[in-house]
């Protein structure tokens, strides 16, 4: 009898050691679904997450309104970063995340890139020739088209703008549109031009609502450990004072500011 009861413990054991393991091999995966504008550093810093933690970072890259559209239909993303705060705060007001799992993680800026000379405001940017469409994402699906909309909405009432616009579906797409040579000019992200050799504005922030960009853990989701433990990474220090790097500002207090400027090659 107590040679029975040993051996059941010992296969009890066992079963509940395999659970354990398969259990803790499937944290070693986190689902990120991210803005298109974020893509760079997002992807530069889950490489760091890796390497620190051992879970593997598996990235879907998208506008943040068809990102946060598939999420609603139930796609397996375990954490979401936006780039506005508007859709990961509609998922906690859906009951698709909660409100202790919502965090703001960093700041954007828009910048109008161009193959002219940088300009030095947009009424003398509308006093160019222009042959060709100027990019902006699409207003409905990427805060960053919202922001370059809310950027020509501030000329005077009925100004005739002297160019068509031509919409993409996320940020990147606008700024694909200039690097292909479909556009001259382009509104998009500081992130996406900061390092590169194209001559740019940077947009004075006043021009537009802030583009503070959030993230949220969602409901249900496979890997809720792994996910904890990346947004507690992109909140650290050794990331939050990184974003200066990648054309953004820290949701803190930062140590160095990023004035206003022209960004001309």
């Amino acid at each position: 009898m107590k040679n029975r009861m040993c051996r059941a413990y010992k296969v009890c054991l066992c079963v509940m050691l395999l659970l354990a393991g398969k259990g803790f091999a499937a944290e070693q995966v986190v689902n990120i679904a991210v803005a298109a504008n974020f893509a760079g550093p997002v992807k530069h810093f889950a490489s760091a997450f890796e390497e620190k933690t051992g879970i593997r970072p598996v990235i879907t890259v998208g506008s943040s309104g068809t990102l946060f559209a598939q999420i609603g239909h139930g796609a397996p993303f375990d954490i979401f970063l936006s780039a506005d705060a508007a859709r990961p705060e509609a998922l906690v007001a859906e009951g698709k995340a909660d409100k202790q799992n919502l965090r703001s993680y960093a700041r954007g800026r828009l910048a109008l890139v161009t193959r002219q000379s940088a300009p030095s405001g947009l009424e003398e940017f509308l006093t160019r020739q222009f042959n060709k469409p100027v990019a902006i994402a699409n207003p409905k699906l990427a805060p960053y088209g919202l922001a370059a909309e809310q950027v020509l909405s501030t000329l005077p009432e009925n100004t005739a703008l002297p160019f068509k616009l031509v919409r993409g579906k996320s940020i990147l797409q606008a700024w694909q549109y200039f690097t292909a040579g479909n556009v001259d000019d382009a509104f998009v992200a500081w992130s996406l031009v900061k390092n590169s050799k194209a001559n740019y504005w940077l947009i004075p922030a006043s021009m537009h609502d802030p583009i503070v960009q959030k993230m949220v853990i969602v409901k249900h989701n496979q890997h809720p450990y792994a996910a904890r433990r990346f947004m507690q990474y992109m909140m650290s220090p050794a990331v939050q004072n990184a974003l200066a790097d990648w054309g953004y500002q820290p949701v803190k207090a930062r140590q160095k500011k990023n004035k206003d400027k022209t960004g001309e090659r």
